[in-house]
């Protein structure tokens, strides 16, 4: 009875190994199982939140895409007003100073008038106008019979005691309005 005792025994041993390693590996497939769930699971909420960053990356990128089209745009008006700004200040306005009569059927003469290298020592009571005047450009319009009655209108309006030097007069033909008269004429350019 010995050996059927032991063989017993050992028959319950081994049974109860058995039974062991089968709670073992359940609870291992189980514990494998969560952490499989639970890997799917943060598996899962890094595709939306991937997703959600590839949102947010398209996004910026229109938001970019815009906002480098409005620079450029910007840069381009900048470019056109700074073209503009430079052309206006190379014309510089001219301001005009007629003298004599048009309507009179004398000949149109025009002079450049500058001021003199002393013009900033001069007393402002002997000047002609405001000195801010004098900083554009100033044109002298004259109508006269001959360029030498010109000249000395020019010099009896602007003399060089009030600090203005002027050009030599030159003749400028001009182009008949409609009606013939030259009060509705234009210059034609040189």
């Amino acid at each position: 009875m010995n050996m059927d005792t032991f063989a017993f025994a050992v028959l319950v041993l081994c049974l109860g190994a058995l039974g062991l390693s089968i709670v073992y590996e359940a609870s291992r497939l189980t514990a494998t199982g969560s952490r499989k769930a639970l890997a799917r699971r943060k598996l899962e909420a890094l595709a939306a939140d991937l997703a959600a960053l590839v949102r947010q990356i398209e996004d910026a990128q229109a938001d970019c895409a815009a906002r480098q089209e409005s620079i450029d745009r910007l840069a381009a008006e900048r470019g056109r007003l700074t073209g503009l700004i430079a052309s206006v200040k190379a014309s510089k306005v001219a301001l005009v100073h007629e003298i004599g009569d048009a309507q009179s059927g004398a000949q149109r003469y025009e002079s450049e008038l500058r001021t003199a290298p002393d013009f900033a020592r001069l007393d402002p009571r002997r000047m002609l106008f405001a000195r801010v005047i004098w900083e554009r450009r100033n044109i002298a319009r004259v109508w006269a019979d001959t360029p030498d009655a010109a000249a000395a209108m020019l010099q009896r309006a602007f003399s060089t005691r009030n600090g203005v030097l002027s050009s030599r007069p030159e003749t400028i033909p001009l182009i008949p309005a409609g009606n013939g008269a030259n009060d509705g004429a234009r210059p034609v350019s040189p």
